[in-house]
């Protein structure tokens, strides 16, 4: 059965400390774990009120975002990507702040925009990440010419590269931020490198309200349970749920669909031990492909 895993992108400290409370509660409502990938800028500034609302909530996996949103590689979207000396420090210091404020073990992260087949080939660069301490990155959540939505691929190890252990943790679909378009500048199509290709999950216009949302985003939940995915994890972030609706309902209609179907939910670092207990699992980066047929992307198994 294809799991669902709720995660947050935390970057934005004044909307997000407005909405992560809304968002917690919810959460805790249900039952249902999140993984929070929170940027060390944000728990300079707000540490205090982050601690009071998450630490000791065992319902809330707490992993870093780096420190301070810089492009950790050259991404087609959005420009070139820092040094690796810079690129050593974004790590460390927003590990160690999740540690100091949260008092857990830091084990993993989110790249700021995230990159069309993540980390694959870079060898320097997983070099810093794994000499950094983490066991997993979620750097895999672009489509094709670093564009949105993402595919839906599915974790892999980093053996190619050699580091087996180091496992990549893919996110999926549109990221919300950039599917509700706040700035009312685009049509979500403009976002494709390849406009028209791929036949679902791809609205004419950004969604106006959480409702609108929901139906959008349901599609890649359908997809994903058709394809017989592992997991299914959207990108979201707290302060553009926030900005579409105060009572962050969006995520109340999302756990409310994924309970309905049964989906079992978890956080990345369940995922990532889960995984790391059974390494057979794995799907790996070849299993789900992209191919371009008749003007339509679909994914196939490959034997």
């Amino acid at each position: 059965m294809t799991s669902y895993v709720f995660s947050y992108d935390v970057e934005h400290p004044q909307l997000c400390i407005k909405a992560l409370p809304t968002i917690v509660e919810i959460h805790r409502r249900y039952e249902v774990p999140a993984t929070l990938f929170i940027l060390g800028r944000v728990i300079e500034e707000k540490s205090e009120e982050l601690r009071r609302l998450l630490i000791g909530d065992s319902l809330f996996d707490i992993q870093s975002h780096t420190y301070s949103h810089k492009l950790l590689k050259d991404n087609e979207m959005h420009g070139s990507g820092i040094s690796l000396e810079e690129m050593r420090r974004e790590l460390e210091l927003g590990k160690r702040l999740v540690e100091e404020a949260f008092e857990v073990e830091c084990i993993g992260f989110r790249t700021p925009c995230g990159f069309y087949k993540g980390m694959q080939g870079d060898v320097e660069r997983l070099s810093v990440i794994w000499s950094c301490g983490f066991k997993f990155i979620s750097s895999d959540a672009r489509g094709p010419a670093d564009s949105i939505p993402s595919g839906l691929q599915q974790a892999y190890w980093y053996d190619v590269e050699g580091f087996p252990q180091l496992l990549e943790l893919p996110a999926h679909g549109w990221h919300d931020n950039v599917l509700k378009d706040p700035n009312g500048s685009l049509e979500p199509r403009l976002m494709l490198p390849w406009p028209g290709l791929l036949q679902w999950g791809i609205p004419s216009r950004p969604p106006r309200t959480a409702e609108e949302e929901f139906e959008v985003q349901r599609v890649w939940i359908d997809r994903a349970l058709k394809y017989g995915l592992d997991y299914l994890s959207l990108v979201y972030h707290p302060h553009s749920i926030y900005r579409m609706s105060e009572d962050c309902r969006i995520i109340k209609l999302l756990i409310e669909y994924v309970l309905s179907l049964g989906m079992p939910t978890l956080t990345y670092s369940q995922l990532y031990y889960r995984y790391a207990v059974n390494p057979e699992l794995v799907p790996g980066r070849d299993r789900w492909t992209w191919e371009m047929e008749t003007q339509q992307i679909k994914f196939s198994v490959s034997t």
